[in-house]
């Protein structure tokens, strides 16, 4: 699937072996429904999937976990030049990664370049139980910035999102997408960026994501925070049941070239009531998680 928009703000550098890269460091209704175009704005908020679009309705939750968006999610312009910048550099690293094993396949294997690795995952992302029904967001930002080093508690997590009982935004309007700005507090020069998604994402979306989840892990080695829309009827992370539920999720790792994404889920031994069968660390179909993003996004 095909590339989006995001954005970048300080630069950094990515490299593969023998190949260095700058790269940027780089997620309710109140609004309307979130969607977004290709540069990161707003996109056009129809969608013929009923499922999906039957969820926006707040009285379609059943749960205390909402995830707001307050107004349309955009990026202010000083992110959308971050976005060009950053994925410009993961297109630079892949398309060196590429050659890398086309050369390894020909028998002329450098010693200073080798392709990315098929499969990664960052072991420093723990997976920890959220402490509250709505502490998905705060237990999401917690695991990211331990693996980094910073050790806050869950309820330090929260105060930096802003978490209130209708869980943690999205949006808060006004460029300010709250896991942004804390990942960004607590990751040691990293610079973090919001993507949007639709709705429903299209297969660009998916490609994107899918790039950017391959440099992020296997160069940066810095995870990302994932707002899943999940709707009854519609796909599901691995464990959860057959209701609507907003939630956040730490992406830790990828499996075959990028075509399986995997995560830590915080309620995996929290007190919610269907906790029992989510499994602590996860693996899903890529192009299934970026459809569960959609309508909120990602924090990459």
């Amino acid at each position: 699937m095909a590339p989006r928009a995001r954005t970048v703000r300080r630069l950094m550098v990515l490299g593969v072996t023998g190949a260095a890269v700058l790269l940027g460091a780089q997620p309710a209704f109140a609004g309307g429904p979130p969607t977004s175009s290709p540069a990161g704005g707003a996109a056009p908020a129809a969608t013929t999937d009923a499922f999906r679009s039957a969820a926006r309705s707040v009285s379609a939750v059943t749960g205390p976990e909402r995830s707001l968006v307050v107004g349309v999610p955009t990026l202010t312009a000083d992110q959308q030049a971050s976005v060009a910048a950053k994925d410009a550099a993961v297109a630079r690293v892949l398309a060196s990664s590429r050659r890398a094993g086309a050369a390894r396949l020909a028998g002329a294997r450098s010693e200073a370049d080798d392709p990315l690795p098929s499969h990664r995952s960052i072991k420093a992302v723990k997976q920890k139980a959220q402490s509250r029904s709505y502490w998905c967001g705060p237990a999401t930002l917690q695991m990211l910035a331990l693996a980094d080093g910073a050790k806050i508690s869950q309820k330090t997590a929260a105060k930096r999102l802003k978490t209130t009982s209708s869980g943690t935004n999205w949006y808060s309007g006004a460029g300010n997408y709250p896991m942004e700005r804390a990942l960004e507090r607590y990751s040691d020069g990293f610079d973090y960026t919001p993507q949007n998604l639709a709705y429903t994402p299209s297969d660009a979306d998916v490609a994107t994501f899918r790039d950017r989840l391959v440099a992020d892990i296997a160069v940066q080695r810095q995870g990302i925070a994932g707002n899943a829309v999940e709707v009854r009827n519609g796909p599901h992370l691995n464990g959860h049941p057959n209701r609507t539920i907003y939630h956040w999720v730490a992406v830790r790792g990828y499996d075959d070239d990028g075509d399986t994404t995997r995560y830590a889920d915080s309620v995996a031994g929290s007190s919610i009531s269907w906790a029992a069968p989510v499994p602590r660390y996860n693996e899903i179909d890529t192009d299934k998680i970026v459809t569960i993003f959609g309508a909120r996004g990602y924090v990459w």
